[in-house]
């Protein structure tokens, strides 16, 4: 792209404008301005701004991902095994996640997603949701199901109806 002298002096503001080609048709510029500080020329600089870390859909791998909002203690990893063994899920099966996958849908190896996050939960009584193939529950975190039975004993119901 051809850049013509006039508007390359407009860009610098009066500073003093050299343009060389070199060997390999690479334009080179160098500008010289009234304080000699540096005459190196400097290749522009980029900003690349970190976004903040998003679940992705092809990052996970199981077809079974569970959702919690913190790290399980003891008595919360108790409760999670308990509930996965009662439906035959064992160790190894299943993907543990932080953060809430931005698009379900796009993961298409998807049979059981359950979610142990209190901002997720819509309503307080839980239910089955179909995302392609798989299923979906939205459920308090366990460690209010530990303390609320009715909560756990629908969380089951459910899971027994899946299975």
């Amino acid at each position: 792209m051809e850049i013509e002298k006039d508007y390359l002096a407009q860009l610098f503001d009066g500073d003093q404008l050299y343009v060389f080609k070199d060997d390999s048709d690479k334009v080179v510029y160098a500008a010289e301005t009234e304080s000699p500080a540096s005459n190196e020329v400097k290749e522009p600089q980029s900003e690349i701004k970190s976004q903040p870390k998003v679940a992705d859909p092809k990052k996970t791998q199981k077809e079974i991902v569970i959702l919690v909002n913190q790290n399980l203690g003891s008595h919360e990893k108790d409760t999670l095994n308990k509930l996965l063994k009662a439906i035959n899920i064992e160790e190894g099966q299943y993907e543990i996640i932080q953060e809430h996958p931005e698009q379900l849908k796009a993961i298409q190896h998807l049979k059981l997603f359950l979610s142990f996050h209190n901002q997720f939960v819509q309503s307080s009584e839980y239910s089955i949701l179909k995302i392609n193939k798989g299923n979906a529950i939205y459920a308090h975190d366990l460690a209010e199901l530990n303390q609320d039975t009715s909560k756990k004993v629908m969380l089951w119901n459910l899971l027994k109806t899946i299975v």
